[in-house]
């Protein structure tokens, strides 16, 4: 009698484990893939093709996973779902020093009305109060700049 009330306990505890699981992914709460963990240099991103162009030293692009989420699409045509995948990214140089953390939700580069290289980018929600950065490179360093200096 006892072993029989371990094993099926083990059996309820098992199936209750993998019921809250698949009830976390339905209401669209983050989880982790094991498989995406970990950190990307990209050596030749699109985001950072024009920065790459105009300076000696290239650029890398750092993407690291965040999380994963469930969607669960419902229409009248029947329903379906889908893993959107969330990185942060941030910008290393040619030798992998990190110049901007990745904490950014993208990157992208432009050019002001003085022909100066600016990087922009739209950090993760934190706080409350993020706004887009703006940053220029000036001797090997980036320089966060006001958005006004950016045009």
């Amino acid at each position: 009698m006892n072993k029989i009330l371990k094993v099926s306990l083990i059996i309820a505890l098992t199936i209750g484990v993998l019921f809250s699981y698949f009830l976390w992914r339905f209401l669209g709460k983050p989880y982790y893939k094991i498989t995406l963990l970990g950190t990307e240099y990209i050596e030749n991103s699109d985001e950072l093709r024009y920065a790459n162009d105009q300076l000696k030293d290239d650029l890398y692009l750092i993407k690291k996973y965040k999380y994963s989420k469930d969607v669960m699409l419902i229409g009248f045509g029947g329903g379906g779902s889908r893993t959107d995948d969330y990185y942060s990214y941030g910008i290393a140089d040619r030798n992998k020093n990190i110049l901007l953390k990745p904490k950014y939700q993208f990157l992208n580069t432009k050019t002001n009305s003085h022909k100066e290289l600016i990087i922009y980018g739209l950090p993760y929600v934190e706080k409350g109060n993020e706004k887009m950065m703006f940053y220029k490179i000036v001797n090997g360093q980036i320089e966060l700049i006001e958005e006004k200096n950016s045009w």
